[in-house]
């Protein structure tokens, strides 16, 4: 059986970015694959995590427990679920190429040149021949690439057999790079329906049944934000669950479980792209606001997905009281399916073709 080999970033802090890397593992295996993810990682990471939130002096115990218990919750799901073979930073070299059929960069944003000096060969698959490398719903992570790295970005980018990005700003910046215009295909998360999420969701049994209000915040959580959640929870008689909050026994959940959370929520109030995403999957009504502090210039791939869903409207500045629990998906559905069957086509053809490939240079 033909083997891929998935070169991404592993985030054992990030839902998002472990549900992307299970999606994208999951449809290679349904198209008749063996797959690998393979991730780039500092000996004792783990460790060294561990003895952070151990050291820090001014977080309560209990608070300390709850960061070592999602930690775990992290390590756990990726044992049952992903195929993942984690190599030495250094040691890129040593794997076996000649194993694998393909490899795929991607998804997330394995092209942030936020840390490029880490990554830039490893997400450029610089250690495989040119006929084997393809990107999927790659992302940069930012508007526009420091002068520093776009001629390196340039020689990376036109090296790659197949080219695909995630959001249209991506398509912009691989044009500017290198003359040439890529796929813009779905992230991983949207290829796969609902029931396929269905089948490793976990809802929480202390929310069952339960009216509540989700929010995740990657970015700052405003007082401004935080005035309206309190508002709507008692107007609504709603809970509040704040699952990037550790006063929260929430922030310990495992990645099926914020997909459980979210399945079951009243309403979604966050600034994350893959809690909207997985808002539309289960059709649960939701508001985006504009990300502040860390990662606020990555506003461009929750813009480019409410663009295509045609819901504009669930941004923060443009919803109305009226509109909060009432959202129409009909449309949105009907856009992620037809982009649906083109990403999916582009990623069959792009291993097929690097498939057969390697068997005529072989020959």
């Amino acid at each position: 059986m033909s083997r891929v080999a998935v070169i991404t970033l592993a985030d054992f802090n990030n839902y998002g970015n472990r549900l992307q890397n299970y999606a994208l593992e999951k449809l290679i295996v349904e198209m008749g694959y063996e797959v690998d993810s393979i991730v780039p990682y500092r000996p004792n990471i783990i460790k060294e995590a561990v003895k952070t939130v151990v050291r820090k002096k001014d977080v309560p115990f209990t608070q300390k427990m709850l960061q070592l218990k999602r930690l775990n919750n992290f390590l756990s799901f990726d044992k049952k679920y992903a195929h993942t073979y984690s190599i030495n930073d250094n040691d890129f070299h040593t794997i076996p190429i000649e194993n694998y059929d393909c490899f795929i960069s991607g998804s997330d944003q394995v092209w942030n040149p936020d840390w490029a000096d880490y990554t830039y060969d490893k997400m450029f698959l610089r250690f495989c021949p040119v006929n084997q490398r393809i990107s999927y719903a790659a992302s940069f992570g930012v508007d526009e690439i420091p002068d520093k790295w776009r001629e390196k970005y340039a020689v990376g980018l036109s090296e790659f057999h197949y080219l695909s990005v995630r959001e249209k700003n991506a398509v912009e910046i691989v044009e500017s790079l290198i003359g040439k215009k890529c796929e813009k295909v779905l992230d991983p998360t949207m290829l796969l329906d609902k029931y396929m999420w269905d089948e490793i969701k976990k809802v929480p049994k202390k929310v069952h049944g339960k009216n509540y209000i989700l929010t995740y915040f990657l970015g700052e959580k405003t007082d401004s934000i935080n005035a309206e959640l309190m508002k709507y929870s008692q107007m609504y008689h709603c809970d509040i669950i704040n699952l990037l909050d550790l006063k929260d026994n929430a922030y310990a959940a495992a990645p099926d479980e914020f997909i459980g959370l979210i399945s079951e929520a009243k309403l979604i109030m966050t600034d994350s792209f893959h809690a909207t995403v997985f808002s539309i999957i289960y059709e649960r009504p939701f508001v985006v606001y504009n990300r502040k502090g860390i990662g606020s210039k990555m506003g461009s791939r929750l813009s480019s997905l409410l663009e295509m869903c045609g819901l504009f409207e669930r941004k923060s500045e443009c919803i109305r009281r009226e509109q909060l629990f009432e959202c129409d998906f009909t449309d949105a559905k009907k856009a992620i399916e037809q982009e649906k069957e083109h990403s999916i086509k582009f990623l069959k053809s792009a291993i097929e073709d690097s498939i057969v490939d390697k068997m005529l240079n072989k020959q």
